[in-house]
């Protein structure tokens, strides 16, 4: 089997092509999401995230079992959020010192970024 330089340079550059439109369309996903939230960034929004983040905030510290462990997955399934979120929220509950995060269980991922929409991969 013989390797043609000029096909793989060619299959080289289609590849470059893809991975920078796919970086474009997350650039423009995300300037518009930006755009978006800064726009609905009025007083009354302001106040009902927060009253948002005080409910789900508080379902969260309920959920804590007597040993004070925290199941992101499981607390996020039972409210109705996604496990990130839920994470997200534990470490606002930290640093407004309402809990005091002492460790961390990890396990491997699966390597997907679960801040970018699947439809850009």
């Amino acid at each position: 089997m013989e390797i043609n330089a000029k096909s793989v340079k060619e299959q080289s550059l289609r590849e470059l092509v893809s991975s920078l439109e796919l970086i474009s369309a997350r650039l423009l996903d995300s300037i518009t999401t930006a755009s978006q939230l800064a726009s609905a960034n009025t007083p009354e929004m302001r106040n009902l995230f927060a009253q948002w983040v005080t409910i789900i905030g508080n379902e969260i510290l309920r959920t804590a079992d007597s040993e004070g462990i925290i199941n992101p997955y499981d607390t996020a399934d039972r409210i109705g959020i996604t496990p990130e979120t839920a994470l997200s929220l534990c470490l606002t509950l930290h640093r407004q010192g309402k809990i005091k995060i002492t460790a961390l269980n990890v396990e491997h991922g699966d390597g997907k970024n679960k801040d970018i929409c699947d439809c850009l991969s």
